[in-house]
């Protein structure tokens, strides 16, 4: 969902556009539970220290990690997927 640009974004920025995407789907009424966010392994790391995002919004649990309520996997091409619940 991120749209393309012809530079690379910083890992600080991907991670702003990408939370900016999630708090758009949730307040469209999109369930949590049907999107998966896919992050590099730059942003998923620059997304545990960014220091817009409040640690509440990050959890862990039976090995999983959660931002904002919304599964996180790793992936080659960060972007915000809707699935089937």
């Amino acid at each position: 969902m991120r749209p393309k640009s012809s530079t690379p974004a910083s890992s600080r920025e991907s991670v702003t556009i990408l939370r900016d995407q999630v708090i758009r789907a949730l307040a469209d009424g999109v369930d949590k539970r049907s999107l998966v966010l896919h992050l590099t392994a730059r942003d998923d790391s620059a997304l545990k220290r960014h220091p817009d995002i409040a640690i509440s919004e990050i959890e862990f649990k039976d090995g999983e990690t959660h931002f904002m309520g919304i599964r996180v996997e790793k992936a080659e091409v960060s972007q915000l997927q809707q699935v089937e619940a």
